[in-house]
This record gives C-alpha cells, sequence and structure tokens, in this order.
C-alpha cells in the first residue's frame, strides 16, 4: 500500500533511504569521504523535516503490513515542473515491482499537483537503473561532472502532460521567448540551440533569444581558455540555433545572461564583436557591465530578481540604471515572481517575462514571453525599445497563481541606491507587497486577479492601458 508519510515516520524514512542508496554507494566505490553530499550519507532526520514541514513537499511510502520498505518524495519547481527526489526500496525488497508502483504513483501525483514535466538525477554510471527508467517512458537529457562528486550526475525527464496545441496567439501580436539555454553555452544547459527554432516555431512563437550564462554565471565553456576561443565557444549555442532558424525562417536573436552574486542581468542588443572588443569583461562590475553595454546601444534587464535558491545567499537588488526586471519567470516560483512585479511597481521598472528554459521537454503551454504589435527585427531593434520605455505586453500560465498564500521573502536583501549599497529591513519590502495589493506572510490567499491588476498598473504608468 502507498499512502502519504506521517511527520512520525520521518525516522523510519531515513533508514529507508539510507540503507537504499548504500547499496549504490558500495557498488560505484562513492564513500563518506569522496562524496559527503551523496544521499546515502547526507540524509539524516533534520533534513527530512525540513523538507516535509518547512518545504511542504510531497512524501509517499510503500508499506508491507504497516512496515516501511519504500519512499519517495516530490519537490515542486516553477516552470510546471516537479523533481523525483529519493526514490528508493530496501535491498530485501526489490525486484517484486514495489519501485515501479512508486515511480508510476509518483507521476500520477505529479500530474495532480499540476506538473507537466518531472526531473530525475541518477547516477550516470549505472546503466541498470538508466535503463530501468527508460522502460517507464523516462529519458536521458544529459550529464554532468560535479567537483564534490567522484561519479557523473545522470539527468533524465519524464513528461506527465502532452503540451495543449496553441490555441490563443492574440490577432496581430508577435510571440518572443526572451530567456533560453543552450546546452554549448550553459553549463546547466540540457538541449543543443539548433533543436529549438523548429519547436518554438510550431509552438506558435516568431522568435526567441538564445541567453546563455556568461563568463561569471553557469557558463560551459572553459574560463581557462583564451579569450577569443572563449567567446567562440560561448557564441555556438547561438550560432547554430540562428543557422537552425534561418533555414526554417524563424527569427533567432543573441543575448546574454550574467552573474555577479547570484544576481542576474539579461543583456540585449550586443554581439559576438562586442565581446571580442571587451578582453577585460571577467573583472568587470556590474556597473562596467551596464555602462558598456549601454554605450553600444544596448539594454539590461535584472533577471527574476527575487529568485530564492540554495546556491542564493541574499537577493542584490539594482533598481538604478537598468532598463527593467524580469516581472515573471516561469521557472521561479510563484512567491518570487510576485514579489519582483511587486517591486517593479514600486520604482516603476519595466517588465518583461520569460521561461528560463534549459531543455527542450519543458517548452510548452507553461511557459511565458512577451508580445509586440511589430515584429522585433534585431537585438538592437528590442533593446531601442527597452530604452524608449515602450513596454511589451506580458503572457504566461494564469495557473502559476494560482493557490498564492502570503508573500515571503526569506533571504536577506540588500539594494543599490543612490550609487552604494544597504541592507533592506524586510519591513521595507512588505511595504512595498501592501501598496500593491498584495497579501503577505499568513494569509491563505492573494487577492483575485492581483497579479493582472499589478501589470495594468505598470503599464498605465506610460499611457499604454
Amino acid at each position: 500500500m502507498i499512502r502519504e508519510i506521517k511527520e512520525t515516520e520521518v525516522k523510519e524514512c531515513v533508514e529507508v533511504i539510507r540503507k537504499s542508496f548504500q547499496t549504490v554507494a558500495d557498488e560505484f566505490g562513492i564513500t563518506k569521504e569522496n562524496a559527503p553530499r551523496f544521499t546515502a550519507f547526507a540524509t539524516d532526520e533534520e533534513r527530512l523535516s525540513e523538507q516535509l514541514n518547512g518545504e511542504h513537499r510531497p512524501m509517499y511510502g510503500y508499506f508491507l503490513e504497516d512496515k516501511l520498505v519504500g519512499y519517495y518524495s516530490l519537490a515542486i519547481m516553477g516552470g510546471k515542473t516537479c523533481e523525483l527526489n529519493n526514490l528508493s526500496v530496501l535491498p530485501e525488497f526489490r525486484h517484486k515491482g514495489i519501485g515501479g508502483e512508486l515511480l508510476k504513483h509518483a507521476f500520477e501525483k505529479g500530474k495532480e499537483l499540476g506538473c507537466n514535466l518531472m526531473r530525475i538525477g541518477i547516477v550516470d554510471e549505472n546503466k541498470v537503473l538508466r535503463k530501468w527508467y527508460e522502460g517507464y517512458g523516462v529519458e536521458h537529457t544529459g550529464s554532468m561532472k560535479f567537483d564534490f562528486f567522484p561519479f557523473t550526475a545522470g539527468f533524465m525527464m519524464k513528461r506527465l502532460v502532452e503540451p495543449k496545441p496553441w490555441d490563443e496567439k492574440e490577432a496581430g501580436l508577435y510571440r518572443y521567448e526572451t530567456h533560453l539555454h543552450t546546452v554549448e553555452g550553459s553549463a546547466c544547459g540540457v538541449t543543443p540551440g539548433r533543436e529549438y527554432p523548429a519547436i518554438f516555431k510550431e509552438r506558435g512563437y516568431d522568435g526567441i533569444f538564445i541567453t546563455d550564462h556568461f563568463f561569471h554565471g553557469n557558463t560551459r565553456p572553459s574560463r581557462e581558455l583564451p579569450w577569443p576561443e572563449y567567446v567562440d565557444a560561448y557564441m555556438k549555442g547561438y550560432e547554430e540555433a540562428k543557422k537552425a532558424g534561418d533555414e526554417i525562417g524563424f527569427k533567432v536573436f543573441f543575448g546574454i545572461e550574467e552573474n555577479f552574486e547570484g544576481d542576474e542581468f539579461m543583456i540585449y542588443g550586443v554581439d559576438k564583436d562586442f565581446l571580442l572588443a571587451h578582453p577585460e569583461i571577467p573583472h568587470w562590475t556590474r556597473e562596467d557591465m551596464i555602462k558598456a553595454v549601454h554605450e553600444a546601444g544596448g539594454a539590461v534587464m535584472q533577471a527574476h530578481p527575487f529568485r530564492d535558491r540554495d546556491y542564493i545567499k541574499k537577493i542584490h537588488l539594482y533598481p538604478e540604471n537598468v532598463e527593467g526586471i524580469e516581472g515573471i519567470n516561469t521557472a521561479n516560483t510563484a512567491n518570487d515572481n510576485l514579489a519582483a512585479l511587486c517591486y517593479a511597481l514600486h520604482f516603476g521598472l519595466m517588465i518583461q517575462a520569460g521561461s528560463d528554459t534549459h531543455f527542450k521537454w519543458a517548452i510548452g503551454d507553461g511557459n511565458g514571453g512577451i508580445l509586440y504589435e511589430k515584429p522585433i527585427t534585431s537585438e538592437l531593434d528590442y533593446a531601442d525599445r527597452l530604452r524608449r520605455r515602450e513596454r511589451p505586453k506580458i503572457f504566461y500560465p494564469a495557473e502559476l497563481f494560482e493557490g498564492l498564500g502570503g508573500l515571503k521573502v526569506k533571504l536577506p536583501v540588500e539594494i543599490h541606491r543612490n550609487g552604494a549599497w544597504e541592507d533592506m529591513d524586510l519591513e521595507e519590502i512588505k511595504q512595498w507587497f501592501l501598496e500593491a495589493g498584495a497579501a503577505v506572510e499568513d494569509a491563505p490567499a492573494q487577492p483575485e486577479g492581483i497579479v493582472h491588476e499589478i501589470v495594468k498598473k505598470l503599464k498605465g504608468r506610460e499611457g499604454l492601458e
């Protein structure tokens, strides 16, 4: 029998997980010394209790006569995606179909939770496990080596729901994706650039911006390369996508996502020649970057400013000198997106929407992007529109904000004001939320239509609504 895990059963779950993953560790030479973060060693009651009570992860166990013999949990990501965590069966109860039942249960539970995609991570050298997953329709999407693991991390994906046919392309409006990563340019990218244009064209888009992670971010090319070689390698994903797009009459534009201290910026309107002309980029500050981009006629938008992830220690808000922000990123949580919209309203910032797509399986009805009445003709054309405050219309799945309770900010926040950084009192940020009409903290739900109202107010500042 499969049922939801209770708080009192967390200790048993830890035992099942550790014993199950220990057999993997033994088979592939993984030890507490060479991989302390591996599941068999890092899982404990405190961690699982936080996932259950703090993160509210759905957790399920397989019980035989009240004995827990199998387990899994789901982490709900942005972009209608969930991640299967710690699927495990005690060694003595394997080869009885229990793992398969748990996996199928996870697929159904993911769909019930509104997810279209499920991510699964494996030890890539474990070919038996990979083949087992593939037997249930799970696709292998890529792999990556991490310094803290002696094995290769493998990534797999299961499409839980097929995307709906595009049936709402508004008459006279052109549709664009603004935030997209390739396997060639981004270390976290999965899909080759050349595969994107045909998929987006079929989905009713008129163009895409390839925005791979640049030098200070999660970039794919080695930073040890001579600068011209680094730039060549970095551009490959875009160039392959552009070539494929040209072949089918689909617009592919170049963009950049650059990182500083967990805060990232979308750059539009520059090109390869600009990068080659600035070999000092590895030493740039935010101010250096923005100044150089503006001098070249480009535009800068801060990406997902309120993103809360384990690799981000502090939120850095930078409302000065940028054209605006990514108000909605469909790979972000609803909480972080609504917080960004309230921030934009408080400062009168321009907003755009994007999907932060890293793999082709995520292209579907859960995406977001921008709409214009006139087609974008070039990277500089889009940058000019942003600099003229010609706000795009944005689109995103309405269900992205369904069931969202009161807004919360858990990380410390720093803001750049009057040319200097200052720590923010979270009470000030709470006031931004309240003045926008949003509910905060422990409120059971947001006011109906609040996102639409905020976007309408933002556009209304230029008389466009």
